[in-house]
């Protein structure tokens, strides 16, 4: 994963330690930090308001919605709906919908890096781990031109800013 590095600066964006305690919860509501790239590349955080009891979920359905600022890109593809998410030790797997694959960037490394890193930094700060597993409808993706090996768990750190 060292080569996608080299391939887009993206600003920084604290994953490791100070990843812990990324949300602040009232009694039904809690706000996860959400990331979307910019047109430079770099991820910008958003505060997203998400159910207390599921705040992973939430803050992958609020990356899936889009950002809030209209400077921001969109993450994942259109229609992309997120099927399931479980944390697992320091790992959380995430499915989701067919349309991530069919609907991936073929723009190039830039255009498919704005649609990993800011799934792989939402997922692992909101479940405050450090490692992420990506499926499409249960299986490992294949995207057509994909430089990046979904087989293998994602870390924010192969996403450096």
């Amino acid at each position: 994963m060292s080569v996608i590095a080299l391939m887009l600066p993206l600003a920084a964006c604290g994953s490791g330690g100070d990843d812990a305690g990324s949300t602040a919860r009232s009694d039904d509501a809690a706000t996860a930090i959400v990331y979307f790239a910019d047109v430079d590349g770099a991820l910008v955080p958003e505060d997203h308001r998400v159910p207390a009891d599921d705040v992973v979920r939430g803050a992958l359905e609020a990356l899936a919605e889009g950002p809030t600022d209209p400077r921001l890109l969109p993450a994942v593809p259109d229609g992309t709906r997120v099927l399931d998410v479980r944390v697992d030790g320091d790992v959380v797997r995430v499915d989701l919908s067919g349309e991530y694959e069919s609907g991936y960037p073929a723009g190039g490394a830039a255009a498919e890096l704005a649609v990993v890193a800011p799934l792989v930094h939402t997922a692992a700060r909101a479940a405050g781990v450090d490692e992420v597993v990506v499926t499409v409808d249960g299986r490992v993706p294949a995207p057509v031109g994909s430089q990046i090996d979904f087989s293998q768990p994602l870390s924010p750190r192969d996403f450096p800013g």
